[in-house]
């Protein structure tokens, strides 16, 4: 369970967000998906395919990875690119464990390791973006990687994160993809979406598990 070994994780853009909280009241746009079916908070998402800005960091935990990441994904598109310009803010920043396949597409997966080591933090290029008009980053430790589209369960949850939470997320979410004749193809992605400046009741997460339908031709 995912309680007790988180397998995937998607982290909120909240460096980002605050560096440009003078524009707070504007929603940060977030990956393109069409939703297949839903039941109250669960959700079966196509999602498009996108780039994503990657930087790989050392780091002793995932989360003090994401928080090195930030920094010069930041950095990249607010300007440290050939050009010097701006690139608008998504949401959500992800991270994985350096070396992990990535099969999964947008948002690329995470995952929790107790030892720490190298991993990759990416950051979700808006859709109007190609590999072409990106501009070029001035930091060689940042690539830009194209991904596919992808179908996911996602389960929304408010009020706070807690493995308590996650765990019940994840539950009632495989409940959902199997009823609804899904079968679960990755492990389970944590995702969150604001910035701590948002009240902890108002803040929005969720579980995300790749599938693809049960009986697929």
């Amino acid at each position: 369970m995912i309680a007790t070994g988180l397998k995937r994780l998607v982290l909120p853009a909240f460096t980002l967000m605050l560096a440009a909280c003078a524009h707070a009241e504007e929603p940060t746009p977030m990956p393109a998906f069409a939703v297949i079916a839903e039941d109250g908070a669960a959700e079966i998402r196509a999602y498009a395919p996108m780039i994503v800005a990657e930087v790989t960091v050392e780091a002793p935990s995932l989360a003090e990875a994401a928080n090195a990441g930030f920094r010069p994904l930041a950095n990249y598109i607010f300007g440290g690119n050939a050009p010097r310009q701006k690139i608008a803010m998504t949401s959500p920043v992800t991270a994985a464990p350096k070396g992990q396949k990535i099969a999964m597409t947008a948002p690329v997966t995470a995952a929790e390791s107790a030892v720490g080591g190298s991993y990759a933090v990416h950051f979700i290029m808006p859709a109007e973006w190609t590999m072409d008009t990106l501009p070029a980053p001035t930091n060689p430790d940042i690539r830009l990687v194209p991904l596919p589209g992808r179908t996911v369960a996602a389960y929304r949850y408010t009020g706070g994160d807690t493995p308590k939470k996650r765990e019940k997320a994840e539950t009632a979410l495989r409940a959902f993809a199997d009823a609804g004749g899904y079968t679960v193809t990755g492990e389970p992605e944590w995702a969150g979406y604001d910035a701590p400046f948002v009240p902890f009741f108002l803040r929005r997460y969720e579980i995300m598990l790749a599938v693809e339908p049960a009986n697929k031709e």
